[in-house]
């Protein structure tokens, strides 16, 4: 039932995500359709257009007695587009001898023609056409044909023409050739159709990658809260168990006291008193540590920098976790140059180095091999505490300077601790200015690094 709570929320972000995807693809697909078929109507029209703009000019030329004019009026489609033409008795004329309105896709039903028809020079018409197309954000290379029946009257393209499988194939009826009609093969107009829409599908895609990335990062979060949430279970279940040890050494020593009169045997009430004395002390050390990881101590925290040489505290923090390793434990402490010297909080860092040192002889089996060294590099002081023991998983490393975590062992807790150590440590280096790095391998051991 976890697994699938913990899985429903995801599942749901994803198909919700799926879900507008889908949709907002549906309505791209329903404008580009919408706009390829407004695209063919301005190309139909347009040819009409190039057609009155050529008849125009020629019959202006022509010595008829009827001066004639054309313009071309377009709607949404071609059956709303009209066609108005005029004639003038002579040029100066303002007022018209005849009017007429006709459909873009059918001839002219009234005889104003004259001697023009069928005579439409088709490359004057299809420069006009290229221009016009140019101008309506169509840019297309093509081949016109000015076909009466199955008879082609004339032809024309563009230089860059090239005929393919792909191109498109638009017909139109020839207003001022009657019986003929167009014939327009270009290349494919989904390019064109496309630009057009650049708006639309910039907005479409960041509104999908907006929403992607609000699910991600409320997946992060929800994931990272759930991984904090078992951390602390963890963290609650250890310390109380780290807690309870020295209460219960402490106690244990009390009882035999009191319950069996031990307190008069000097040479064991001195025992038991030192026995609960060391579980006192180990009980507070345990509280103190806990309470530097609040975040109030932590941000008041200031340390009492002075040039400290390095090879007494060393020895001195090796000494102190030699006699509490509780197996047998050989620590060598070596310091290049031998009077190396840092500034550093001494108290502070001394617990760094131990917290290091105790987690060495912790993870190193039923005996430790520990070195402790230190020098100098490119005026970087550098600390290093390195082991045989059982190493750490690369993918693990990255989080076991995390506040409460610590490496997943299963259900074997032969190992104490609650995983605050080297979040502490790490704290510490960095209210210093340095950085604490890892170097392991699992089964070959640790390498932990100061660099100051």
């Amino acid at each position: 039932m976890r697994f699938r709570k913990s899985y429903l929320l995801p599942l749901l972000a994803i198909i919700s995500l799926a879900a507008i995807a889908a949709y907002e693809l549906y309505w791209i697909k329903g404008l580009y359709k919408t706009r390829r078929e407004a695209a063919v109507s301005e190309i139909r029209v347009s040819i009409t257009w190039a057609e009155m703009e050529e008849l125009t000019a020629r019959r202006k030329q022509s010595s008829d007695s009827v001066h004639f004019s054309a313009q071309v009026y377009s709607g949404s489609n071609v059956r709303l587009s009209k066609i108005v033409s005029t004639q003038f008795a002579s040029p100066g004329d303002s007022i018209p001898e005849a009017i007429t309105v006709a459909k873009v896709d059918k001839p002219f039903e009234a005889d104003i023609l004259g001697e023009t028809a069928g005579k439409t020079n088709l490359p004057v018409m299809d420069s006009i056409l290229a221009h016009r197309l140019d101008s309506l954000g169509y840019p297309l290379e093509h081949r016109i044909l000015l076909m009466d029946g199955e008879e082609v009257l004339a032809e024309a393209q563009t230089p860059a023409y090239i005929s393919s499988s792909r191109d498109e194939h638009i017909s139109m009826t020839s207003i001022a050739n009657r019986g003929a009609g167009y014939e327009l093969y270009c290349e494919p107009m989904t390019g064109s159709v496309l630009r057009g829409m650049i708006g639309v599908l910039l907005m479409s895609a960041g509104i999908l990658l907006i929403l992607g990335l609000v699910f991600y990062l409320m997946m992060r979060a929800l994931r990272k809260q759930r991984e904090l949430d078992e951390m602390k279970s963890d963290f609650t279940s250890n310390m109380t168990h780290e807690l309870k040890t020295p209460i219960a050494v402490a106690y244990a020593a009390n009882d035999a006291m009191l319950v069996y009169g031990l307190d008069k045997n000097p040479e064991k009430r001195e025992e038991y008193l030192k026995v609960t004395r060391e579980s006192l002390e180990k009980l507070n050390g345990m509280v103190e540590q806990i309470l530097s990881m609040s975040m109030e101590n932590r941000d008041r925290l200031s340390l009492r920098i002075e040039n400290t040489e390095l090879k007494p505290l060393l020895d001195s923090v090796a000494a102190q976790a030699h006699l509490s390793a509780g197996k047998p434990c050989e620590i060598a402490v070596s310091v290049t140059p031998e009077g190396l010297t840092a500034d550093i909080d001494a108290s502070l860092m001394s617990s760094v180095i131990a917290t290091l040192l105790d987690n060495a002889v912790k993870y190193s089996g039923d005996s430790a091999d520990i070195h402790l060294s230190a020098d100098e590099k490119d005026g970087h002081v550098r600390i290093s505490v390195r082991d045989k023991g059982i190493g750490i998983a690369p993918e693990k490393q990255a989080h076991i300077f995390e506040k409460f975590y610590r490496v997943p062992t299963g259900d074997v807790h032969d190992v104490k601790g609650y995983g605050i150590g080297l979040f502490f440590a790490k704290t510490i280096v960095e209210k210093h200015g340095g950085r604490i790095s890892v170097d392991s391998e699992p089964g070959r051991g640790s390498t932990f690094t100061i660099e100051l």
